[in-house]
């Protein structure tokens, strides 16, 4: 769930050796990479490593290394408390086994009952589903290994490549979609305090009044809606109003953004068009996204789906382990 919870200055103080040590912590429990890759974004959210990265050190824990530090390097070394850090991830993972049973437990269970679901009412189910969630999107977000790589002759050098970090200009976007595409993009003005009433308030004075002009027949077919269980989504304001305007909640089991189409599907679509581009001012955000999200495929939209289900099968049939 993007940008409603922000990181808190905890969760960004762990180095590079404090996630390696926590790697080869998880290794000798017997995790695997994916497992140890969706704790680390548990705790450190945007701060976590890359599930690449993490496969390279399971990798080296494996292979028998046991030293966390980098390899040495000239210049002065960067020193650092760690042991408080350390501490506090190490009781994130292992202190309480029972509630890693009972959140794979709830991925099951919600996999299971959409999955039966599908078997009885088939694509009318997928048909009136509603889905959603918040992103930031960025003034620069920088274009990743892949859309930056270039064709180079076999004995030119490798050509040297700047770290840049996102711009400091954002703009949170509200988006819900349903099979057939986007309902409502909502860019929530900057300054705006995003909590449970102002959702509510999109709900009622921009969605539902969305959805009557773009999908009619959904309201009197029944909605089926569909969002994370962030504290802004579950609080008593916003369930009340989706009970009063019957629209059948299907609720998400917690730290599953890999069941999110948002998450795993439209965010990361949208965002390969705005990457490696510069924003000016907030209306330029704007409008980029937009142009964005008109420039996916019809298609992108049943993709999702499709993949939604597909990943709801393999949860249901992994015990509730992570999707990748």
């Amino acid at each position: 769930m993007a940008g409603i919870i922000e990181s808190s200055p905890a969760h960004q103080n762990f180095s590079r050796y404090d996630i390696r040590v926590i790697i080869k912590f998880s290794v000798i429990l017997g995790k695997d990479a994916s497992c140890i890759h969706k704790d680390l974004v548990t705790v450190l959210r945007e701060n976590a490593p890359s599930i690449q990265t993490v496969r390279k050190w399971v990798k080296a824990v494996s292979e028998g290394r046991d030293d966390m530090e980098d390899e040495p390097r000239p210049g002065r070394p960067v020193t650092a408390c760690r042991d408080a850090n350390i501490s506090q991830v190490l009781v994130s993972l292992s202190d309480d086994r029972r509630k890693t049973y009972e959140q794979k437990e709830s991925r099951v269970n919600f996999s299971r009952n959409f999955l039966r679901r599908f078997q009885t009412e088939q694509n009318d189910f997928l048909g009136r589903i509603i889905t959603g969630d918040e992103t930031w999107v960025y003034s620069w977000d920088p274009e990743t290994k892949r859309q930056s790589a270039e064709w180079r002759d076999f004995d030119e050098p490798r050509p040297e490549k700047v770290r840049r970090k996102q711009g400091a200009l954002k703009v949170m976007h509200m988006i819900f979609f349903d099979i057939n595409g986007v309902i409502l993009r909502w860019p929530v003005p900057i300054g705006t305090t995003i909590n449970a009433q102002y959702y509510k308030k999109v709900l009622q004075d921009k969605l539902r009044p969305a959805i009557r002009k773009k999908r009619p027949g959904l309201l009197e077919s029944g909605i089926l809606f569909h969002h994370d269980n962030a504290p802004v989504h579950t609080a008593r304001a916003v369930t009340d109003v989706l009970a009063g305007y019957k629209w059948e909640l299907l609720e998400h089991p917690r730290y599953s953004p890999d069941l999110a189409p948002c998450d795993f599907h439209l965010f990361p679509k949208m965002k390969e068009h705005l990457r490696g581009q510069r924003f000016e001012t907030e209306e330029d955000i704007i409008q980029a996204t937009k142009v964005a999200i008109k420039n996916l495929d019809k298609c992108s939209y049943v993709t999702a789906f499709k993949d939604w289900l597909q990943r709801i099968e393999k949860c249901a049939n992994n015990g509730g382990c992570y999707v990748e």
